[in-house]
């Protein structure tokens, strides 16, 4: 009997042995985390004035978790709603969008594919945001993109998509995967600094990308791309926060001026943005995945309305929703509490299917959420 319990022992610790040694290859080695900066790149992250000399740092004080220190607690009811959600937390059925044709995509118009990726073409060229077209996480299959009428692969896309804008590296705007996928139709990626590191990691050639820091501009034809602050975090991997830059991006063309949040908790930035860059003719804002838990690296709506007037936008197009299950609350919230306070402010929302093309002279404002709200009751 003793040496049973003995055997079924080792058997047990040679296990976990080989579960724990299984998940440091897989984090140390698996192509999906990236991999750091090295060279020109690494030197360039040194000179930065938002590197205080072991990672980058906001423009003021930022903390990760808002949540009172003595309710630092993960409660069981928090777990339980994360494995177990409410049936209205997630859709339940598939989302109402439009069958995306690329030869929609004219100049100076836009198509949204849920959550913060956008193509545009102004000035003649195709620009992609954030494109994340799998998965959310670094394990395929774990956050998986809510099911949509139409699916919108990366085939779908043009043949050229002339620049690829990233704002960070966190897994739902920096998809490994779609990343290997575009290449072959991608121009230019525009990178903030450290995320080079991570695309040479998976094969793309050095010539192709561009990667600045804070307010620096990157001239491309008669376009203007300039990389503005976020209040936000970066990191892939267990133990690299702030090893990255983040950012939002301005896109000036002779047609059109375009803001791009990423992501951001909300301050004071976006007046000095809006006064030195705006007024903008419509502005992606982020808007949604937001917790009291962390107010100050994520807005919550009404928070995002008010950072659409702040940068002198005459449209705000709600993004960071829509897509995925990142935050307790329904998928819908966001979008609820946005329209309300737009319309509170008075600000003019924009609001189209996915896979919708539109453009400024055709602006939808269609609350198809309620749809299907209505279609479940």
């Amino acid at each position: 009997m003793k040496k049973l319990i003995l055997r079924m022992v080792k058997v047990t610790v040679a296990i976990i042995l080989i579960f724990s040694f299984s998940i440091w290859l897989f984090v140390n080695f698996a192509p999906v985390f990236g991999d750091d900066a090295k060279g020109e790149s690494l030197r360039n992250i040194k000179a930065s004035e938002n590197f205080d000399g072991e990672k980058f740092v906001n423009l003021i004080e930022t903390k990760l978790v808002t949540k009172d220190p003595q309710e630092n607690t993960i409660a069981i009811s928090d777990i339980y709603s994360a494995f177990f959600p409410v049936a209205s937390k997630n859709p339940q059925r598939k989302l109402p969008s439009a069958k995306f044709k690329s030869s929609e995509l004219l100049n100076n118009s836009f198509v949204w594919f849920g959550h913060s990726t956008i193509l545009m073409q102004t000035d003649s060229l195709i620009i992609l945001t954030d494109p994340v077209f799998k998965y959310a996480s670094p394990v395929p299959g774990v956050i998986k993109p809510f099911e949509i009428e139409y699916p919108i692969e990366i085939k779908d896309l043009p043949k050229k998509v002339d620049i690829v804008l990233i704002s960070h590296d966190h897994y739902d705007h920096l998809d490994y995967k779609a990343i290997q996928e575009l290449d072959k139709r991608v121009g230019q990626y525009f990178v903030p600094l450290g995320i080079k590191a991570h695309l040479l990691k998976w094969g793309i050639p050095e010539e192709k990308i561009k990667e600045k820091d804070w307010y620096d501009v990157i001239y491309y034809k008669n376009t203007s791309f300039t990389m503005t602050p976020a209040r936000h975090f970066s990191g892939r991997g267990l133990n690299n926060q702030f090893s990255t830059l983040w950012c939002s991006w301005v896109i000036s063309s002779p047609d059109l001026n375009v803001f791009f949040n990423g992501d951001s908790g909300y301050f004071d930035e976006f007046k000095k943005i809006g006064e030195k860059f705006g007024p903008f003719d419509i502005a992606f804002m982020e808007n949604g995945a937001y917790d009291l838990d962390w107010a100050e690296v994520h807005m919550l709506p009404e928070e995002s309305v008010q950072a659409n007037i702040d940068l002198k936008s005459e449209l705000m197009f709600p993004i960071h929703w829509g897509k995925f299950d990142l935050a307790k609350h329904t998928w819908n919230e966001p979008i609820i509490r946005a329209c309300n306070e737009a319309e509170l402010k008075e600000v003019k929302m924009v609001t189209p299917l996915i896979g919708q093309v539109f453009n400024l002279e055709n602006v939808p404002h269609l609350k198809w959420w309620e749809l299907i709200a209505s279609e479940l009751d």
